[in-house]
């Protein structure tokens, strides 16, 4: 249920408070008219505030990795095993996250690498030069760079 939860921010229209459900888009009375109005809102507001979030198919995908790998599920025949697993997930993720600061000086300094090899070697730049990396980083003495990050 949890996943279901966390993938319904996908279902979800924040402009209306409405979710698709069955082919149609439907607000919180439809779902209260089954007596469970507490939930119901929570469940609402939950998905309100992970839509507000932007979140990507994989940042989704890996949110309910972390959720799923859960070590409290009272069926579980081997809780150390799941734990491990959930380490995983977590330092991935964690990871990840501190890896940032790298890639943005590294994306800062190609930048300012391929300025100056640019202002060095225009002509390698032109001729040389992958297709691809040209259309990435618009090395073209003529016009502005932008380089992406």
């Amino acid at each position: 249920m949890e996943v279901v939860l966390v993938r319904m921010c996908r279902a979800f229209n924040p402009l209306n408070n409405t979710v698709l459900f069955e082919g149609k888009y439907g607000g919180m009375q439809m779902f209260k008219a089954l007596g469970c109005d507490d939930l119901v809102s929570a469940v609402f507001d939950f998905a309100k505030s992970l839509c507000s979030l932007q979140l990507t198919e994989e940042e989704i995908a890996l949110f309910s990795a972390a959720v799923l790998i859960s070590t409290d599920r009272p069926w579980l025949m081997e809780p150390r095993k799941v734990q491990k697993l959930q380490e995983k997930i977590y330092f991935a993720a964690h990871y990840l996250i501190s890896r940032i600061p790298t890639l943005s000086a590294l994306c800062t300094l190609h930048t300012e690498e391929l300025q100056a090899f640019q202002q060095l070697h225009p002509e390698t730049v032109n001729v040389l030069f992958p297709p691809l990396y040209k259309e990435l980083f618009n090395p073209d003495p003529n016009s502005v760079m932008a380089i992406p990050k």
